[in-house]
């Protein structure tokens, strides 16, 4: 059994990603099962729940809720399965841990345990996209900026800029690598998605190993999840520093990002 596991990284076109996937899952069921973040929520509950208590009881969770899960499925020696969620790796990184994903490849040892659920040999392919630094932490401050939650994100971006680069993106890969060095790993840098003819789905077309004609049939797709300007970006974070009930501010965010997209459908 071969298995395409793609874990992320956060805000490195993974909704772009895994739009292609659901839109083209027709094409795909015959010849792979599709696992998108909706149906692996009790595996990624558990991966969160590791991320608070970081020890060998909540990483065998993970293993056991991964089997959990696989044990719903009906699948055999010769099928493919494609699986793509980037919370199997952790929460968004907000830059309060020394490292983007701190315990990243002991969650990616335990995931993989997963797989002895079957009786025949799983060959596991890990595959994370990446992005350039810069727009990659630029990315996460937006969104932190963005999201609607108890307590507003308040923090500036350099102060976030410097928190997050105490270790790279790029860092934080070639710990995965050092760590699993017996694991195939995929990579996929953002920048090089419009060069491919199907963008962000491209690598799992790819590890499908479909033909010229096979893949005719499927249907690109355009990016998702795309942050609003900067402008609007620097509006937000206002917001949050304004003191506004959770509420109200939820509200006024709705209303300045509604009006921003107004004024980009009339540009």
């Amino acid at each position: 059994m071969q298995v395409f596991l793609h874990l992320g990284f956060h805000k490195t076109g993974t909704s772009s990603a895994q739009m292609f996937l659901h839109e083209n899952r027709a094409l795909i069921w015959p010849r792979a099962a599709l696992v998108l973040p909706g149906r692996i929520r009790a595996v990624e509950q558990a991966v969160f729940a590791h991320d608070y208590d970081r020890d060998a009881t909540s990483l065998a969770a993970i293993t056991a809720a991964m089997r959990a899960f696989l044990g719903t499925m009906t699948l055999g020696p010769n099928r493919r399965i494609l699986i793509s969620s980037e919370n199997l790796l952790g929460p968004m990184p907000r830059g309060v841990t020394p490292a983007p994903y701190p315990d990243a490849a002991a969650i990616l040892r335990a995931l993989i345990a997963g797989f002895a659920h079957f009786d025949w040999p799983v060959q596991v392919t890990l595959y994370l996209s990446t992005r350039a630094q810069g727009p990659w932490v630029d990315s996460l401050w937006a969104h932190q900026v963005r999201k609607d939650q108890p307590i507003p994100f308040t923090e500036d971006l350099e102060s976030f800029r410097a928190r997050m680069n105490r270790v790279s993106q790029a860092e934080q890969l070639d710990i995965i690598r050092r760590n699993l060095a017996g694991v195939k790993l995929a990579t996929q840098d953002l920048s090089g998605f419009d060069g491919l003819p199907f963008g962000a789905g491209q690598p799992f077309l790819d590890f499908l190993a479909l033909t010229p004609e096979q893949r005719a049939a499927f249907q690109p797709v355009f990016r998702r999840n795309v942050s609003p300007p900067r402008a609007v970006t620097e509006a937000l974070w206002a917001l949050n520093r304004q003191g506004l009930g959770e509420a109200e501010l939820a509200a006024a965010k709705q209303a300045l990002l509604a009006e921003a997209m107004s004024e980009e459908d009339e540009a």
